[in-house]
């Protein structure tokens, strides 16, 4: 074989070798994206769920402020005026609201539980015995429904999955 035939011989191969290594390391970097990818689409699992029962509860509690004197004086050749100005060191009256609803689904139920801070508050209910869509969401429940009746604005709570066992 020539010397001029053996060159290009080599740099042809050299050239494939290069194409094959990048489609390699392009193969690697999209199987690698693929895995990542795979928790976020199989961790979410859609279910309808059944309304059983729910309960609200108020836990109450006290918040007191620190109390704060703030004096100011004045005084001239004679007479020293003083005025003294107290602070907080009132106590307010907070409390905790907290709905819990139990849904069963395919012989399963659940426990979910929803906090707010004021009463007024989106702690709306599920009707109970009423089906809805639901997706469950690492050890969150995303329930769809429609607020305040079957009239009402269509819209997607959060609840935390407190508990789950097989229906008795």
């Amino acid at each position: 074989m020539p010397v001029v035939t053996m060159l290009a011989a080599e740099s042809i191969s050299k050239s494939h070798q290069c194409e094959e290594k990048q489609m390699h390391r392009i193969l690697r970097i999209g199987a690698m994206l693929s895995i990542l990818a795979l928790p976020l689409s199989a961790n979410a699992q859609k279910l309808a769920v059944t309304a059983v029962s729910h309960n609200t509860q108020e836990f109450d509690y006290n918040i007191t402020t620190p109390q704060n004197s703030n004096t100011n004086c004045s005084a001239t050749d004679t007479t020293v005026n003083c005025n003294t100005t107290t602070y907080g060191g009132q106590t307010q009256r907070k409390a905790v609201y907290r709905l819990t609803e139990i849904v069963t689904s395919n012989g399963v139920q659940y426990t979910l539980v929803r906090t707010a801070r004021w009463a007024w508050s989106s702690l709306d209910w599920l009707t109970d015995g009423e089906t809805f869509p639901a997706e469950i969401k690492g050890k969150h429940m995303y329930v769809t429904c429609h607020r305040g009746g079957n009239q009402g604005k269509k819209v997607t709570i959060k609840y935390d999955i407190l508990d789950i066992r097989p229906v008795h």
